[in-house]
């Protein structure tokens, strides 16, 4: 629908062209599941924990098939690193975008 004279993009609705602008050449997402550390049995004990897994595993079954590249974020060190490293490619490799991107 078109907004209303009152509204404001991106405050009371968000209007459909705005869409438009992740659709182009210039920006082929890429999306970076990092999911919660493995949980070692006997060991991870911590309810908090263990939900934070089960709810990571639920995200990964369900929205996987979005996902470019899926990092376990057991250590922060080596998760940061490897999303580092994902970025360089992403931005120094080409990308394959649909046609009707394009024009």
């Amino acid at each position: 629908r078109p907004p209303k004279k009152d509204e404001e993009n991106g405050k009371n609705y968000y209007f459909p062209q705005a869409l438009k602008v992740l659709r182009t050449a210039e920006f082929a997402p890429f999306v970076v599941f990092i999911a919660a550390p493995t949980i070692t049995p006997g060991l991870n004990e911590d309810e908090s924990l263990q939900r934070l897994q089960k709810e990571s595993d639920i995200l990964q079954r369900t929205y996987a098939h979005y996902f470019h590249l899926t990092i376990i974020n057991n250590e922060i060190d080596e998760t940061i690193r490897h999303l580092e490293e994902a970025v360089e490619l992403v931005c120094t490799a080409p990308q394959w975008v649909p046609v009707s991107w394009v024009y």
